[in-house]
């Protein structure tokens, strides 16, 4: 093998896609079955900044959002499915007249950047969004949408072992092999596998693979969500609050409502204030949710880096990188940090300053030297 990736989510199944095709052998080890963790507990959002001074993380993803359209198309053609990428639009309420004050500000402060976003009250607001309740006061409208999370790494799956990508499922990384200050491989509990390339994107157990150098700081944020049968009663667009809850509409009539952002280590409990936090935000921002049935609950574990950041590129071990710590964010930036990974593995121009994703700045925060 050329490579050996460690992680079959989303950003390890479009790492060894975009590997295989630069000509490489390619094998993916993942813990479990592809994309079933954070990746298949996802919401998909793909969304708007909610700030109007975007920090390293919304470039990152706002990046990515814009190559999805290009994915969606490439998988399309891969594989023959069709991933549900729907471009209904983000609406972002306010709840009370001081909201809707720093609402209206920040819209104009963001049209003047060239957004092309619209802040809505009154009948304007009641047209765009009959479904929302009385105190919803003012929403910003935007562009976006949504992608079927779950599809889309069944079509990056699938789109891999077309394309000659080697996928062992089952299979627990435990540590690294090196030899001097390179690494040759992966210790795994069916063996050891070895490559002169090794990719770590193994989400929230990323922290768990003995002799990362500098040690990956991702720990896992639990998130609770639902869907919803809402029936004529649920909304048109993705509706987002900053902290959360969302509701995100799908194709196929669901409605997505997540999601709670709890670290508890691996508790895959679904918590009764979990859910009712869950429910009872809904309910108060589309009243007509409370008669919809609950049709699915389920947790996934995001990994969430020290300091919020992606870790994106080289480690201190020649030949080792890392694609993690993505948090709540996964899915939007995910082409895009795939993209500035092998820009970074290739040694070509990146497309997006690298310095605010190196992993090394982990190791220079602890004092480690050469």
């Amino acid at each position: 093998m050329d490579a050996l990736i460690v992680g079959g989510g989303i950003m390890g199944l479009l790492t060894a896609r975009e590997l295989r095709r630069l000509g490489m052998q390619v094998t993916l080890l993942e813990r479990d079955r592809p994309g079933r963790q954070a990746s298949w507990a996802s919401a998909g959002i793909l969304a708007e900044t909610l700030r109007h001074s975007p920090n390293a993380v919304d470039a990152l993803r706002e990046y990515g959002q814009r190559l999805f359209p290009t994915l969606v198309a490439e998988l399309r053609e891969e594989t023959g499915l069709d991933v549900d990428y729907v471009e209904n639009g983000t609406l972002i309420p306010a709840l009370d007249d001081t909201q809707a004050a720093e609402l209206e500000r920040e819209t104009r402060t963001l049209q003047a950047l060239g957004s092309p976003c619209e802040f809505v009250t009154g009948a304007a607001l009641r047209e765009a969004e009959p479904a929302l309740g009385p105190r919803v006061v003012a929403a910003r409208l935007a562009p976006g949408g949504n992608v079927e999370n779950r599809r889309l790494v069944r079509a990056l799956e699938l789109a891999n072992l077309r394309n000659g990508v080697q996928i062992e499922n089952g299979v627990q990384v435990i540590g690294l092999l090196r030899q001097g200050d390179a690494v040759v491989g992966v210790r795994t509990q069916a063996g050891d596998r070895f490559a002169p390339l090794v990719v770590l994107a193994a989400g929230s157990w990323s922290g768990q693979i003995a002799g990362a150098d500098p040690p990956i700081p991702v720990v896992p944020q639990r998130g609770q969500i639902l869907a919803l049968w809402p029936g004529a009663h649920g909304p048109r667009r993705v509706v987002l609050t900053p902290g959360d809850p969302y509701l995100v509409p799908r194709r196929d009539g669901r409605l997505i409502v997540g999601a709670t952002r709890e670290l508890v280590g691996y508790d895959a409990s679904l918590t009764a204030g979990g859910l009712a936090w869950l429910l009872s935000s809904a309910i108060e921002l589309v009243p007509g949710l409370a008669e919809a049935p609950v049709i699915e609950q389920w947790v996934g574990f995001r990994p969430l880096s020290a300091d919020g950041v992606p870790l994106i590129g080289p480690a201190a071990l020649r030949g080792l990188y890392y694609i993690t710590g993505h948090g709540p964010t996964g899915i939007a930036p995910a082409p895009a940090s795939v993209k500035l990974l092998v820009a970074l593995i290739e040694g070509v121009p990146p497309p997006l300053p690298v310095a605010p994703y190196d992993p090394l700045r982990f190791r220079a925060a602890a004092g480690t030297t050469d």
